[in-house]
């Protein structure tokens, strides 16, 4: 029919092969240096990364986290209520690079480790983390293109692929699937808006 061969089509155009995929993120990073969501996927599940979050807790608790990540935090930040603006607003203040390569060695003590670095954009933060891990000798380092936001757009907090399109792949860890390919995977109908979604400002 030709519904049939409309989601046919669909799947076929969703289809990546996961080994090959895999190999290929395999051969890019970590000389690649920046990676997708989709290659961050690759290099925390299949590869061994570890999924390094360097934003404050308050942006944790306001947008989420990644399953399985490390958290510590680049500044401390935390919310006040302003009298003069008469609203709530953030301080932010820096944490010594000294002091936080030292929180980070305590969490990651193996400097061949290799670390997958994320932000809220990509920039806010990752740049300094990225530099001062590189500065205390860390060796297989990777950025996280887009961030936190780039990452919650395409996985969901069970590491399930979203779909703009109303649809949801389903994430099987046999080899048949990484969310990554459609080939044996399974799509349902989901309200969520994430291309709607508008990423808070911190």
């Amino acid at each position: 029919s030709r519904a049939l061969t409309l989601s046919l089509a669909l799947r076929a155009s969703l289809v990546r092969q996961v080994p090959e995929f895999i190999a290929e993120v395999t051969k890019a990073f970590p000389d690649k240096m920046i990676a997708t969501a989709e290659e961050a996927r690759v290099l925390f599940s299949e590869l061994g990364y570890v999924f390094l979050d360097v934003r404050p807790e308050v942006e944790l608790d306001a947008t989420g986290k990644v399953k399985g990540c490390v958290n510590v935090p680049i500044k401390h930040a935390k919310f006040r209520y302003d009298t003069e603006k008469k609203e709530k607003v953030l301080d932010k203040t820096d944490i010594p690079e000294d002091e936080w390569v030292a929180m980070v060695a305590k969490k990651i003590p193996n400097k061949s480790t290799p670390i997958l670095v994320c932000c809220s954009d990509g920039t806010a933060y990752s740049m300094d983390a990225l530099g001062a891990l590189d500065d205390a000798g860390y060796e297989t380092l990777v950025g996280l293109k887009g961030g936190f936001y780039a990452w919650y757009r395409v996985w969901d907090a069970n590491l399930r692929r979203r779909r703009g399109d109303g649809y949801q792949e389903t994430y099987m860890h046999d080899g048949d699937s990484c969310g990554i390919h459609a080939s044996g995977a399974g799509f349902q109908e989901m309200a969520d808006k994430i291309e709607a979604w508008i990423p808070p400002k911190f």
